[in-house]
């Protein structure tokens, strides 16, 4: 019932000739092209880019299957520092493609392990470090500007202190205030795991203190990032709202960031993702779900992948799709009225309306969002 209040809008159509008289005789499809809501996925700039059979698979899959995506460790600080042409060359392909909604990972990730071995040889050196990390961020934000739809701009602080420890819980403020700087349309996000998945409760206090603590700095903190990183502990689909519901009090959007189940257990694997994507979809306050990659060759759990080594389909991926582009899709054929009407509701996105009539066909390619569609067909 969620899902079809949220999710779905009103779509009206009229057909008349071409001195604007009914045409009720004639015919109408509806075809959806693509979902509103963002199903995406981590993705690889390599194999975005390569040359290889496997590469060319591993697209036609993402396409197949998804219309949004992440960069797994292409725009983190070391890999993008390193490679930074491909991960921009790639970034820029998926925008080609058509591609509307890519997330930003990570601009800092303030634990050493994960920062640049120069970074962690300045800890002795306060205003070198601080200037370092903000070179970083103004650096990450200027070169994709108007390219990320949403930005990580801080990754897992609740246990990764190292830089805070150093400069102060104050700087995490002063990254989100750079970041808006360096790229103004990005929405800036605040990314951690273990919230839902695992249900770690004295992390999630932690992680709804940091949030509250950043907009009373007045942080430009526009959306809540849950990971989503499940093992074998997997939380109730009841607690599940439970979660998102608390989180939701902040009125800021929330996005499952990382999804993947690793287990063994194909079927649960399966039914869970079936249930945990609907739950998700169903939420006013979620605003996008994103596997942590779907390949198993290109997977850094493979067991969690939704496609098997030759690109097989697993039953996580047949919920997936069964989801995403049967039950959740649109495809109607309308009869008309007798003033040559017809109302139906349809799920958010993007649409190819069809008019025909013995040899005349008319085609509109138009979106349908929250506010619903008016659809006018003139026959010649």
């Amino acid at each position: 019932a969620r899902i079809d209040e949220i999710r779905k809008a009103k779509l009206n159509v009229v057909v008349v000739d071409a001195e604007g008289n009914p045409v009720p005789e004639a015919k109408v499809q509806v075809r959806m092209k693509r979902h509103a809501f963002p199903f995406g996925t981590a993705v690889v700039a390599s194999a975005l880019l390569g040359s290889t059979a496997d590469d060319e698979k591993y697209r036609q899959a993402y396409f197949a299957n998804f219309n949004s995506a992440v960069f797994e460790n292409d725009f983190k600080w070391g890999s993008f520092e390193a490679n930074r042409a491909r991960s921009l060359r790639a970034l820029d392909w998926l925008g080609e493609q058509g591609i509307q909604h890519i997330r930003g990972h990570n601009m800092v990730w303030p634990g050493w392990r994960f920062l640049p071995a120069d970074v962690r040889m300045l800890a002795s050196n306060r205003e070198a470090l601080r200037t370092r990390v903000n070179n970083r961020i103004l650096d990450a934000g200027r070169a994709s500007a108007g390219k990320f739809k949403d930005w990580d701009v801080i990754n897992e602080p609740i246990l990764n202190r190292d830089l805070q420890n150093i400069l102060g819980d104050d700087e995490l403020a002063a990254w989100y205030r750079l970041a808006r700087e360096a790229d103004p349309s990005a929405r800036l996000v605040l990314n951690e795991y273990n919230i839902i998945a695992n249900d770690d409760r004295n992390k999630a206090d932690k992680f709804f203190a940091m949030i509250q603590w950043l907009r009373d700095k007045g942080a430009p903190l526009d959306v809540i990032g849950e990971q989503g990183h499940f093992g074998f502990g997997l939380t109730g689909i009841a607690r599940s709202k439970e979660i998102l519901d608390r989180f939701a009090t902040f009125g800021l959007p929330i996005q499952i960031t990382e999804f993947d189940i690793d287990v063994y257990d194909e079927k649960l694997q399966a039914d869970y993702t079936r249930d945990f994507l609907t739950l998700c979809f169903s939420h006013p306050n979620v605003d996008a779900f994103l596997l942590w990659g779907f390949w198993e060759n290109r997977h850094w759990k493979p067991a969690a992948a939704m496609l098997r080594r030759d690109f097989s389909l697993k039953p996580n991926g047949e919920a997936w799709r069964g989801l995403i582009y049967e039950k959740w899709w649109t495809n109607a054929d309308l009869s008309l009225d007798a003033e040559g009407y017809a109302t139906t509701r349809v799920f958010l996105g993007d649409y190819e309306f069809t008019a025909r009539l013995n040899d005349k066909t008319v085609t509109i390619l138009a979106p349908v969002t929250q506010e619903g569609a008016n659809i006018k067909f003139q026959l010649p």
